[in-house]
């Protein structure tokens, strides 16, 4: 299957929708290859526990100079 990919789709959402929508992401990417691009830190220590539990991987891109 080809990957999901997304940039900051979870923008406008509130902490719990975007907590609910990395559930989701994180059970479709059971089967499936995901790819969330954001900029967000409350996305990220949203997902931390996703990640501490093997469910996701948090990759941090460093910045270009």
């Amino acid at each position: 299957p080809l990957p999901f990919v997304a940039d900051d789709i979870l923008v406008h959402f509130d902490d719990d929708r975007s907590k609910a929508t990395l559930d989701l992401l994180a059970d479709f990417g059971k089967a499936n290859q995901v790819l969330l691009f954001t900029h967000h830190r409350s996305i990220r220590a949203l997902a931390a526990p996703l990640a501490s539990a093997g469910l996701a991987n948090i990759v941090d891109l460093e910045r270009g100079g």
